[in-house]
């Protein structure tokens, strides 16, 4: 028997397979699909409405757009984002204020959606008092949310 050394495209070829092998099982490595008892918790609200605890799969329901056409928004000192519909955004003086419904959630590291807090909820109710604005435009008076 012969104890040959492979061939450096033996080598290049076998390394070549492998890191394909490790590849594919990356990519069909997917998360787990969430059951209906294991949605995460989001928050709901609109100008003028209080704060509503919803789940992922009504988020639709509040805002239609969710996760299609929607614009993000971070909140400063949370770690929380708020979806919006961008065509319910008034501009008004160079500010920008929201008139419409909006969605709070957070994300995890790894980019899926997680389930907010109760502190969260306290914090998202006390940014949604310090945001809140009646705003004046052509006679009429709309509850807003302003946006920094």
């Amino acid at each position: 028997m012969t104890n040959k050394k492979p061939t450096i495209a033996q080598q290049t070829y076998e390394k070549v397979c492998a890191i394909e092998t490790m590849l594919k099982a990356h990519l069909d490595d997917k998360p787990p699909a969430a059951s209906t008892d294991k949605q995460p918790f989001l928050a709901a609200a609109a100008p003028g409405e209080a704060l509503a605890v919803i789940r992922l799969e009504d988020a639709p329901n509040h805002l239609p757009c969710f996760d299609e056409a929607d614009l993000l928004y971070g909140i400063p000192g949370l770690p929380i984002l708020m979806s919006y519909c961008p065509a319910q955004v008034l501009y008004v003086d160079d500010e920008a204020y929201l008139t419409g419904s909006m969605i709070f959630f957070r994300i995890d590291r790894d980019g899926y959606t997680v389930s907010i807090t109760v502190e969260d909820l306290y914090r998202l109710a006390e940014f949604l008092d310090e945001h809140s604005l009646m705003v004046v435009v052509d006679g009429t008076v709309l509850p807003t949310i302003r946006l920094d």
